[in-house]
């Protein structure tokens, strides 16, 4: 059984691989934890991709992992086929932030915005969506955030957040949310051997839409917290509680 594991491994690892375009990084106030918000191509022949990755002293927490919402009957996902337009920086009580700015190409004006901000032992990014003529009534049926790690992952999920597991040369990792109003609670499926996907927890309604409200949009905090131990990890998840 090890043969394959690796082969899925290593396979995923090449997918993940690709040159980074429009890169931009958000240290942490110490400098040992880093945000990089980029542009990526999954695979030949695929459109490209928002992306993001977390460091912390120069180690992988999370490899690279795309970004994207699915729009109920619009095509590409938001997230594909972007453009970067415009970033700005600021800093926060203890932590560095970013508001960077996309475009999706080859649309009507489809818009979609990140927000960063990165503590010393954690970081918090979201979906800011404009108002524009295509996306003045948004009908979401998924959220597609992965968090990719860098050892294969046990639960294969569904499993509802938080998600905590250990990662060699960083310690431990906790994946947490934020509330966010009458968006839908959000659970992790593993997508692959070392990735976990976002999927929202679907109302009973047809057509398949989780989410259904107007722009402007700012979603959840998606906050990915390290610490050496597991006791740790809590202690800073309950602080970060107090992200809006």
């Amino acid at each position: 059984m090890r043969a394959p594991i690796v082969a899925a491994c290593l396979l995923a690892l090449a997918a993940r691989c690709a040159p980074a375009q429009d890169e931009l990084r958000v240290p942490s106030p110490n400098g040992k934890l880093e945000f990089r918000l980029f542009i990526a191509e999954p695979e030949a022949g695929r459109l490209s991709h928002l992306a993001y990755q977390v460091l912390l002293g120069g180690k992988f927490v999370l490899d690279t992992s795309y970004l994207s919402v699915n729009i109920h009957d619009q095509e590409p996902m938001l997230g594909e086929n972007v453009g970067l337009t415009a970033s700005k920086r600021s800093q926060g009580s203890g932590y560095n932030s970013l508001f960077a700015q996309y475009l999706q190409n080859g649309t009507v004006g489809r818009r979609l915005n990140v927000e960063v901000r990165v503590w010393d032992d954690g970081v918090a990014f979201r979906y800011v969506i404009p108002t524009t003529a295509a996306l003045d009534e948004l009908l979401i049926e998924d959220e597609l955030t992965e968090f990719s790690f860098v050892k294969p992952i046990d639960s294969k999920g569904p499993v509802e957040l938080p998600f905590v597991m250990e990662q060699p040369g960083t310690g431990w990792v906790g994946i947490y949310e934020s509330a966010a109003g009458a968006y839908p609670r959000t659970n992790l499926v593993r997508s692959d051997p070392t990735t976990m996907i976002t999927r929202l927890v679907q109302k009973d309604r047809v057509p398949r839409v989780a989410y259904d409200g107007k722009t402007p949009f700012t979603g959840p905090w998606r906050i990915v917290i390290t610490a050496r131990d597991r006791e740790g990890l809590m202690q800073t998840a309950a602080a970060r509680e107090m992200v809006r």
